[in-house]
């Protein structure tokens, strides 16, 4: 079983969930509860001019330090650097409604940060009012649901996808394929047609005479793995590069910064994406951490470059 940052065990024991292959993106996540009162003390908080209108700002301030402290309360939580938190108080009829919303660009959720905020902002206002109100209570605490609007992507049927692996190891068997493997089987389960499947040796000419043949087969995407050291058999991108029409930057960034992450910011292999024709190459070290990753980012979004 998975929570938002941790995994319970066969044996009942909890363990980090590790979002490190996660690739990073914009999230946002809002909560609200609401602060009750008996004697209309949710009015005069908020008017003009009163001495209470402080308990607002505090509330609004100690949300705020909550959210961003959200890891150090709960157990196993990731810590996320959050962009901005934003508290919102308003009056209702006997209530004050807090409305919290938070983001950040991260690999995890941030629910447990909204409902961090609105949580601490409603214990501030219930603190500094228990004397004058002693009724005062916290009710309705939850996440805010908004509805999802995805667009649909679709293709005249499911894409082809090839894999070449250059490696003089693997053919000799001296290695395993396991880079290869990883994006054979990811691809396939997500219902890619995978049915071009080749392992070379480090070779210029077979290695261009294989993208050739796929180019006339229509595969439309071709993923590459291995030959992208900086050795004098790595030939894999000095063979294919000068084949493409153009580069694809915003693929190559993403692959370089999921690399170095995982590589303390240190990653001597190359690769390279760029496009031939309608086809889609990608040129991936043999790296299995490398080729996993690299799916967690190709499978949510690379049919979005052949949508029509």
């Amino acid at each position: 079983m998975t929570g938002n940052n941790g995994i319970i065990k066969s044996n009942g024991h909890f363990r980090m969930d590790d979002s490190s292959s996660r690739p990073e993106s914009q999230t946002k996540a809002e909560a609200e509860a609401k602060v009750y009162f008996n004697n209309g003390t949710e009015r005069i908080i908020l008017e003009d001019g009163n001495p209470k209108i402080d308990i607002i700002t505090a509330a609004k301030i100690a949300g705020i330090q909550a959210a961003k402290k959200t890891s150090e309360f709960i157990p196993l939580h990731h810590s996320n650097a959050l962009n901005w938190v934003e508290i919102d108080i308003t009056a209702e009829e006997k209530y004050l409604k807090i409305t919290s919303t938070v983001k950040a660009i991260t690999r995890s959720s941030l629910e447990m940060e909204a409902l961090t905020a609105t949580s601490v902002a409603a214990l501030t206002i219930v603190d500094l009012c228990k004397d004058s109100d002693p009724g005062v209570t916290i009710q309705d605490l939850k996440l805010v649901q908004h509805a999802s609007k995805k667009k649909i992507l679709t293709t005249k049927t499911s894409l082809k996808v090839g894999i070449i692996v250059i490696s003089d190891r693997v053919i000799a068997g001296l290695a395993e394929d396991e880079a290869g493997q990883i994006l054979q089987e990811g691809f396939k389960e997500a219902g890619y047609q995978v049915d071009n499947y080749s392992i070379i040796t480090n070779d210029s000419d077979k290695l261009i005479e294989k993208i050739q043949d796929w180019l006339e087969q229509d595969i439309e995407l071709i993923v590459t793995t291995g030959g992208n050291g900086i050795g004098p058999r790595d030939i894999t991108l000095s063979s294919v590069e000068p084949f493409f029409d153009y580069r694809l930057e915003g693929v190559e960034q993403t692959l370089h910064s999921i690399a170095q992450i995982n590589n303390s910011g240190f990653y001597v292999d190359r690769l390279a994406a760029g496009k031939i024709g309608k086809t889609i190459v990608i040129c991936l070290p043999m790296d299995a951490n490398l080729a996993q990753d690299a799916l967690n980012i190709f499978l949510p979004n690379i049919h979005q470059a052949f949508e029509f």
